[in-house]
């Protein structure tokens, strides 16, 4: 899996119409983040969290802000690797970046088994 990711944040405040934090982090997005401080992550050294919380619950401004700041292979690499993503998020990035089904680990028989192991209602 990816730790480190390519970033294009340059240090500016306003980045092609983004306003975006020192983080590099666009604080439109910071509501997504609620249940962690947004200003405590980094666009860069947090990534692979950045990229599964915005492919799962962002909108296409969000999705606009991925494509120009992580380089494609970077985005399927998390697509594949992540257990974060949700079936249905999962499923549509699988067929927008044409992967295969067994290349998806959320998307895994093993991983569905163990989903509620505990809880079975």
């Amino acid at each position: 899996m990816v730790d480190k990711l390519p970033f294009g944040y340059n240090g500016s405040r306003t980045i092609r119409g983004w306003t975006v934090m020192d983080n590099g982090l666009p604080q439109q997005f910071y509501p997504l983040f609620w249940d962690v401080d947004p200003e405590k992550l980094h666009a860069r050294t947090d990534g692979v969290f950045i990229l599964e919380r915005l492919l799962e619950m962002g909108d296409d401004a969000a999705l606009r802000w991925i494509k120009l700041n992580y380089p494609e292979e970077t985005i399927r690499e998390v697509v594949k690797n992540s257990r974060r993503l949700s079936r249905k998020t999962a499923r549509f990035w699988q067929v927008f970046l044409q992967l295969k089904e067994e290349e998806i680990k959320c998307l895994s028989r093993s991983y569905r088994q163990a989903e509620n192991p505990l809880w079975p209602y």
